[in-house]
């Protein structure tokens, strides 16, 4: 037996050495299933289908949300969003600049914490509205959405997912919202060459049949997506996802 690169800690404390790697597996175990739970959950063509902006009482818009979660460039100048932050504050939650998923209800927190801090969002009323936003249930776990679709596509293009699934549903979502950005510039020259050429004669026919062709395609992103969701059902990350999943919704979701 060769043992030139066994740890010595398996030969003076046994018991220390497998238990460590037990729960390295465990961990890692939740890592996936946290991972692909967030991806089935929240990757979505739209951020529009995540929050609806629909609220009885005026509350933080989705529009404001994403405005602080992103970076913003002025000129020369970077102000950082809570996702850059969040990497740079804390490399304890990557391994080998991997996510950690399980790390994702200490993200919300911190995302909360940063939203309602004066010092970071500039204004005491806008950390009044997110601190009264915050407060009403709805659109919490609508932002929780939000916040989770944004750091999984932020960390797809830092290659910082772990697992092939969550990597194929974002990379889907991307393609899908590139796609629907190109047929919409297409769509939009079709109409005006129309206008200039035909003037109001069926012009507003002409535009609904653009909107319905833009919404049919864009329907078959999403069956794709959904159709997408089956294949992946036979994959060992899917398994584990499955055999976890209940406490992930039980503890994790309700500790947020």
């Amino acid at each position: 037996m060769n043992t030139q690169h066994t740890p010595t800690l398996i030969y003076k404390e046994p018991e220390l050495f497998y238990e460590a790697k037990i729960k390295e597996e465990i961990l890692n175990r939740y890592n996936i299933a946290f991972e692909v739970f967030m991806a089935e959950q929240y990757s979505k063509i739209h951020y529009s289908d995540l929050m609806d902006d629909t609220a009885d009482e005026p509350l933080s818009s989705k529009q404001r949300l994403l405005s602080w979660i992103n970076d913003n460039t002025r000129g020369k100048e970077v102000r950082a969003g809570i996702l850059t932050k969040y990497r740079l504050e804390h490399p304890e939650h990557f391994r080998n600049g991997v996510w950690q998923a399980r790390y994702f209800s200490y993200f919300v927190h911190y995302a909360k914490k940063l939203l309602t801090d004066e010092t970071f969002v500039k204004k005491k009323e806008i950390a009044d509205e997110f601190d009264k936003s915050f407060k009403n249930e709805h659109w919490y776990w609508q932002a929780v959405a939000v916040l989770g679709a944004k750091l999984l596509e932020y960390l797809y293009d830092k290659n910082a997912l772990q697992t092939d699934i969550a990597k194929a549903y974002v990379k889907q979502i991307k393609l899908s919202r590139q796609l629907l950005k190109s047929i919409g510039k297409i769509t939009g020259r079709v109409a005006k060459n129309y206008g200039e050429n035909y003037g109001d004669y069926n012009f507003d026919e002409v535009k609904e049949a653009i909107l319905a062709i833009k919404q049919i395609i864009e329907e078959t992103f999403k069956q794709q997506l959904a159709y997408s969701y089956q294949i992946f059902k036979s994959q060992k990350e899917y398994q584990l996802y499955l055999a976890y999943r209940k406490t992930i919704k039980n503890e994790y979701f309700r500790n947020l």
